[in-house]
């Protein structure tokens, strides 16, 4: 065992793996941007085109522009309800695709879409007492803008409100629309999932490489390092399996508690050894504080080369005090 081992303290254990972590989550929102661009190319640009199209076509939703962006925002002006509602039932051309034909509910049974009429007699009730409109004119340019009979405007408003919102709740439920949805936030996750294990095999694993001692920047910045179970440097493969260790543990599973674990068995453990060192028969030491060797071999040349040093430094220390004492001698004879 290295004689001049020292355990890293739990602070700068803790520290050096935050670290590490805050370095992931830096470079994943920079690897974010191509991890994108790739998905959008495998297909989210297209499942994003269909969203945006299927959501215009409704008539419940507009294109919002926000710089070079656009996003699909509801339509939540009042005015443009009675419009919206319209759209949203009435299919007459068969302008929309094919996906979102009869996004709507067929109004009445037997029929393949539904017209004005269709419109007019189940939701706005015309014909029945129960109306809130006056039909007695229709705008052929303006089909959806059916006035309101006087005195009945409040009851209007919030029977446009009503129905906006049940349209609303026919498309949160529509198959298609979910499944374009879904789709775009597997796309989302792909991209983010991409990013952050693109960051975690570069810090983690890569870099490492090219780092005396094949330790991570949190260590680096912590002064810490990762040797074998006696004490001495470790071997390449050890240090790989152990930033392996750490991938999977730490970064792939991070939503099971390995690292929960790992901190209960350094806490308990007599050798300070968390599941990674057990996994890889390895030790964290205080590089300030320790003396890393090689091997037995080079701890004992140097522990050889100390004492004689200390023989040295004795001697040298035997021969000042004999000559003091021969100078007083020499100067009490002198007296």
């Amino acid at each position: 065992m290295n004689h001049y081992f020292v355990n890293q303290t739990s602070g700068k254990r803790f520290l050096a793996g935050f670290l590490d972590f805050v370095f992931v989550l830096i470079l994943t929102i920079f690897m974010y941007v191509p991890t994108q661009a790739i998905t959008a190319r495998a297909g989210g640009d297209e499942n994003i085109a269909r969203i945006y199209e299927a959501g215009v076509q409704t008539g419940l939703y507009t294109v919002v522009q926000q710089g070079d962006q656009g996003n699909l925002a509801p339509i939540e002006d009042k005015t443009l309800f009675p419009r919206a509602l319209y759209f949203f039932y009435v299919d007459e051309e068969g302008a929309r695709t094919k996906e979102i034909h009869n996004i709507a509910p067929i109004l009445k049974t037997g029929s393949a879409f539904n017209t004005a009429d269709d419109y007019y007699e189940v939701i706005m009730l015309k014909g029945s007492a129960e109306t809130l409109f006056d039909f007695s004119v229709i705008n052929s340019e303006e089909p959806w803008n059916i006035p309101s009979i006087s005195g009945k405007e409040a009851e209007v408003e919030a029977f446009y409100k009503a129905e906006i919102d049940k349209a609303h709740d026919i498309i949160n439920k529509n198959a298609y629309i979910n499944d374009l949805i879904r789709k775009a936030e597997l796309y989302t996750f792909y991209a983010l999932g991409g990013a952050y294990l693109l960051s975690v095999i570069i810090l983690v694993i890569i870099v490492p490489m090219f780092i005396k001692g094949n330790v991570t920047l949190g260590k680096v910045i912590t002064k810490t390092a990762v040797v074998n179970n006696l004490g001495y440097k470790k071997s390449f493969l050890q240090a790989n399996m152990r930033n392996l260790a750490m991938f999977f543990f730490s970064y792939v599973f991070f939503f099971m508690p390995f690292m929960l674990i790992s901190t209960f068995m350094f806490m308990l453990s007599k050798e300070k050894k968390s599941l990674f060192d057990f996994l890889t028969a390895t030790r964290v030491a205080d590089k300030n504080t320790s003396l890393i060797f090689t091997n037995a071999e080079e701890e004992a040349k140097y522990r050889k080369e100390l004492a004689g040093r200390l023989i040295e430094v004795e001697k040298r220390k035997a021969k000042n005090h004999q000559e003091a004492e021969q100078n007083e001698k020499d100067i009490n004879l002198g007296d």
